[in-house]
């Protein structure tokens, strides 16, 4: 029993590891790259491309049984640059690979309507930089 677990052990410490090492150039060729707004593959296992310029929906909502009334915004910001996903990886140009922690940072920011001065409103903010 104690030799089934240990190699249990060995294997998740293995596949973890796996996951530090970014992919290989002959596994990403393998892969389709699908552009932002083109259907995905059935097998969902696809580099994501997000081109620059092109814009990006992104839904912003506020809901819940304290409203009166739901709220909901589409804002369409715009990347600089071209980036690609792969699953906890990304890069600028496809090739070159990086955990997308290393490449991108950012924060989520809330405040509540009047919390600064009793008048400005609420602000729901989403920052994203590169780094």
């Amino acid at each position: 029993m104690k030799k089934a677990l240990s190699l249990a052990a060995i294997a998740l410490s293995l596949s973890a590891c796996a996951s530090l090492v970014p992919p290989s150039a002959s596994e990403i060729a393998a892969l389709p790259t699908v552009k932002y707004g083109q259907p995905a593959p059935a097998d969902k296992n696809f580099i994501l491309h997000y081109p620059a310029g092109v814009p990006l929906p992104m839904e912003m909502s506020i809901s819940g049984s304290l409203f009166e009334k739901d709220e909901m915004a589409t804002l369409s910001p715009r990347l600089k640059r071209d980036v690609y996903v792969y699953k906890t990886w990304a890069s600028h140009d496809g090739k070159t690979w990086q955990r997308g922690n290393k490449l991108v940072d950012g924060k989520i920011e809330f405040r509540l309507p009047g919390e600064a001065d009793g008048r400005k409103p609420g602000m729901l903010g989403a920052e994203f930089n590169e780094k």
